[in-house]
């Protein structure tokens, strides 16, 4: 299996550093750190950290109102993907100090409807100035022993759903970045929202969970390699996608598919359910007002099976996230490996491998 530079690169950072022994997880086996506040009890704290910075130096995200939305969603998704009821969140900001007034009011105004919108609060942070804007949050909330939400739990045969359409993010990032043909008035419409109910919803009926903050094939082969089962996708990847994302596809001429292989995500929940809980998914989503999107189903062997071209093919998952990282800030060339990767498996033959 193809080594993930980034995966390995954190167990470099990490290794001289303790694990709590109250902590309930592993290294990199949830969106949040859960830790148990009482070592004879069950109430947990979920916490989590997350920093906007590369979005923002390269021109991801250049609106203030959604930088600052962004700040408080990444963070609460992870929340989300562990079943937990948010507390809070602290917030620091590296500010330039060029910044006009009125840019800054938007960035505020980003940060104060995102924690409205999953109700909760800045409890407080930390403000500095420096040459390039960063926001960094650190949400807080708690979650349940009983209830543990991790990335961590599949078993073959279980069921695949996501929250939610895919690629929206992938879309955004293609727009944002390549300018495609969209007038002003028809550009995609980017404001996630972290499915802190949904999340709420699935703990203590999902085996595992996960967010897709950095794009849906990413997120299964983090599954795929946390849980040693891999993924076999059900429906055609068109199918899988938000209707902005489908139109991109044909204004790009792009394969539907790659709008599940590119790393800028939706922050929607891909997760689990063993077939004999997924009645009771079912009911307990309908009662909570939102629809499970069935995605396909967890195999034995550790590979991401996705029907392409009309033929069922295994993913090399790895080499596509290493890919971002091979090409770095040129999107012009990301997207043409992310072509050539296709024109291979439409050959059936696969000769791009980054490991």
């Amino acid at each position: 299996m193809t080594t993930i530079r980034e995966l390995a690169f954190i167990e470099t950072l990490t290794q001289r550093f303790k694990r709590s022994p109250l902590q309930l997880n592993g290294l990199q086996e949830a969106d949040a750190e859960i830790v148990r506040l009482d070592p004879s009890g069950s109430t947990c704290l979920a916490i989590t950290t997350d920093t906007i910075a590369e979005e923002i130096s390269s021109g991801l995200y250049d609106d203030p109102f959604l930088i600052g939305w962004m700040t408080v969603m990444a963070n609460m998704s992870d929340l989300a993907a562990v079943g937990a009821t948010p507390i809070g969140i602290l917030i620091s900001e590296t500010l330039p100090a060029n910044l006009p007034a009125e840019w800054l009011s938007e960035l505020q105004q980003g940060i104060a409807q995102a924690c409205d919108a999953c109700n909760s609060f800045v409890l407080g942070g930390d403000t500095n100035s420096g040459p390039q804007l960063t926001l960094s949050g650190c949400a807080v909330g708690t979650t349940s022993q009983e209830r543990l939400l991790t990335r961590s739990g599949a078993q073959p045969g279980d069921r695949l759903y996501s929250t939610g359409f895919l690629g929206l993010g992938n879309a955004f990032a293609l727009e944002q970045f390549v300018k495609s043909r969209r007038s002003p008035d028809e550009s995609i419409m980017y404001q996630p929202h972290a499915r802190l109910t949904e999340g709420r919803t699935v703990a203590g009926l999902a085996s595992c969970c996960m967010d897709t903050s950095d794009g849906a094939l990413s997120t299964l082969d983090q599954l795929m390699r946390v849980n040693h089962v891999g993924f076999e996708i059900g429906p055609e990847p068109k199918a899988l996608l938000h209707p902005a994302a489908r139109v991109a596809a044909e204004l790009s001429g792009l394969p539907s598919w790659l709008f599940l292989a590119g790393q800028h995500g939706e922050f929607e929940l891909l997760f689990t359910i063993s077939p004999r809980d997924e009645a009771r998914l079912l009911a307990a989503a309908e009662r909570s007002q939102w629809l499970p999107m069935l995605v396909g189903t967890a195999i034995s062997s550790e590979e991401i099976r996705l029907t392409l071209h009309g033929s069922q093919v295994a993913l090399d998952t790895g080499a596509l996230r290493n890919l971002a990282g091979v090409c770095g800030s040129d999107v012009e060339s990301y997207i043409r490996e992310l072509c050539c990767i296709d024109a291979q498996y439409e050959k059936g033959v696969l000769n791009h491998v980054y490991a």
